[in-house]
């Protein structure tokens, strides 16, 4: 009888050796592939794909803080109501998430019909039906940035610790490359801005019209662009120094901002001169903004620092792919030229290639 106890004690061991085996192999798997990438996106796709492995589980949802609603909104789900659940909301404290995320605490309940903490509203939007839930929360410098959670053990049982253990080493690390993913990309994206006025920069630009023109190429996609540049401006250096010349070119960023429309692309070209990109726009509607532009720069006075009033105007090129132009420089060149001419025609004009 002792020798059989011993066979199934070992049997036993070696069952759990294999599991944990199996669990550390998976975990590496993931961790490697989350630090190999620096997009948020990609490192919760990694998540959904690996996490099956080590947590059998109908479904689960990742929700990350809104900070400026203090809601948790879910950002990658899986199972049977994955797609349904992206987007969705809930308030710190509402449900199972919320209650883990305003308590920075991790959470199992193994039956939601017997805990007053679950929230079925999700579940009626999403018809799914939820049995039992793990509730893990990330937390990055001391501050809940949001929760990863898994529902309905695949077996029918509840969580276990184990479970719960396997679960909150898998999300410190993600925590820990989504971080470096968010600081990764304030880099890449303070690279891609002009200091001064805020808008993108010339990096930036050919980046854009470089892809935009690649993806268009085969599609008979259109591009205008606006080159501009301000009248005389060596005067208010001159006459108001280079710090009121500095607020000057930020004020002209700030109006071409409320002229534009909502997917037109500004950059400051360099010095006094910008840039206004105008995706899937024909030349006509091109010249049409180009002369608001105009307008909108001219119509209000500027100030010095000491309330002096002083105006400014600018001189405007348009072109447009691929009616004038074939490659990126091109296009940059036929709506500078046109500009330059504008210049040499006397000024405060819109000129068209």
């Amino acid at each position: 009888m002792a020798q059989r106890q011993n066979v199934l004690d070992n049997l036993q061991t070696v069952t759990s050796l294999k599991r944990k085996i199996r669990e550390l192999s998976t975990l590496s798997e993931i961790v490697q592939a989350i630090n190999s990438s620096l997009k948020p996106e990609e490192i919760l796709e990694t998540i959904m794909a690996k996490a099956a492995d080590l947590i059998k589980a109908e479904g689960w949802s990742v929700l990350l803080l809104d900070y400026e609603t203090r809601e948790l909104v879910f950002k990658a789900a899986a199972g049977e109501a994955g797609k349904k659940l992206l987007g969705m909301r809930l308030k710190i404290g509402q449900g199972v998430a919320g209650w883990s995320a305003r308590h920075g605490q991790s959470l199992i309940v193994p039956d939601v019909s017997k805990d007053p903490r679950f929230y079925s509203g999700i579940d009626a939007k999403t018809k799914f039906v939820t049995k039992s839930i793990l509730c893990v929360p990330m937390r990055s410098k001391n501050k809940i940035i949001g929760v990863v959670e898994v529902v309905n053990k695949s077996d029918g049982e509840p969580f276990t610790n184990d479970d719960l253990d396997i679960f909150e080493n898998l999300v410190a690390h993600v925590t820990i490359a989504l971080e470096n993913a968010a600081i990764y990309r304030k880099m890449e994206e303070a690279s891609l801005i002009d200091d001064l006025t805020k808008l993108y920069n010339l990096r930036y630009c050919n980046q854009y019209l470089d892809k935009f023109l690649a993806e268009r190429k085969s599609e008979f996609g259109i591009v205008s662009l606006i080159f501009l540049d301000i009248d005389f401006f060596k005067l208010v250096d001159d006459n108001f120094g280079h710090l009121v010349g500095s607020e000057t070119l930020r004020r002209v960023g700030e109006r071409l901002r409320r002229t534009v429309r909502k997917d037109d692309v500004l950059v400051r070209y360099g010095g006094d001169e910008y840039i206004v990109i105008l995706p899937n726009t024909d030349k006509q509607t091109a010249t049409a903004i180009a002369e608001r532009i105009r307008k909108e720069i001219s119509r209000e006075p500027f100030f010095t620092f000491d309330n002096q009033k002083f105006s400014i105007s600018v001189t405007l090129g348009v072109a447009t792919y691929p009616e004038d132009a074939k490659t990126r420089d091109e296009l940059i060149g036929k709506a500078d030229k046109a500009m330059y001419d504008g210049k040499l025609s006397g000024r405060d004009k819109v000129v068209v290639a």
